[in-house]
């Protein structure tokens, strides 16, 4: 809802919920008068949901059939939101084990979120099955005696509970898998936090990707992922 009181529906809030809502609804709703598909009667929120539900997922395929652009939107969407805020992506394999391109295709399905409420959610699996969930960020504690170089650790950790961090591009990460100091593997670990930290790095602490930037652009490209929400348009 804007400040002057009108409502700016989104569509594919896929990180928000997996059930359709909000624009999802209108987007089919006109999108099945525009075609000529049929609507459900009567109108409820309820029935509007199944609706939607079935034909975002393609179960019903009457969009994808007359729009096949549609259906690479959702997923190019759905991999965005998922890569910046999603769950793990694909199951534990053993070392060496090499995914192909293919095995990200996204397949969609709906089901009811439970035996007692029959709303239905979309079911989107990947990698062999593997179910491509969110990470529900008013469901993860933070763990107030964490410190930085430990939060840094949990981004390789095989645990399977939900990762805290929606995100992987801070500058600890960068700079200690990526640092030449640090590739070399005898160097240990060293906390980024902000731009003090980032100027008390030595140049083999700095990241230049094989020299392609000098240490001052380094110094400048790490500065820019001590911004949250900024640091992608930044950079």
């Amino acid at each position: 809802i804007k400040d002057d009181g009108t409502w700016n529906p989104t569509i594919f809030n896929f990180d928000s919920s997996l059930t359709p809502h909000g624009g999802d609804l209108e987007l089919m709703n006109h999108l099945s008068i525009e075609l000529a598909l049929p609507r459900p009667y009567p109108v409820t929120e309820s029935s509007m949901i199944t609706h939607a539900a079935r034909l975002i997922s393609g179960q019903n395929g009457a969009i994808i059939e007359i729009l096949p652009e549609f259906e690479y939107f959702r997923d190019i969407v759905f991999h965005f939101k998922h890569s910046v805020s999603g769950a793990t992506s694909t199951p534990d394999k053993e070392d060496g084990f090499i995914w192909l391109a293919t095995d990200a295709t996204l397949k969609w399905a709906v089901k009811s979120i439970s035996d007692e409420n029959k709303t239905l959610q979309y079911h989107v699996t990947a990698f062999r099955g593997h179910l491509q969930e969110f990470v529900d960020p008013s469901a993860v504690v933070a763990d107030k005696n964490q410190n930085a170089f430990s939060s840094f650790l949990s981004l390789f950790s095989k645990s399977k509970l939900a990762r805290n961090k929606l995100s992987c591009a801070d500058p600890t990460n960068i700079v200690n898998s990526c640092g030449a100091k640090f590739m070399k593997g005898k160097a240990k670990p060293v906390s980024v936090k902000n731009e003090d930290d980032i100027l008390h790095l030595s140049n083999d602490e700095l990241p230049t990707f094989g020299g392609v930037l000098t240490p001052a652009d380094s110094e400048r490209f790490l500065q820019f992922f001590t911004v949250p929400y900024l640091r992608i348009p930044l950079i």
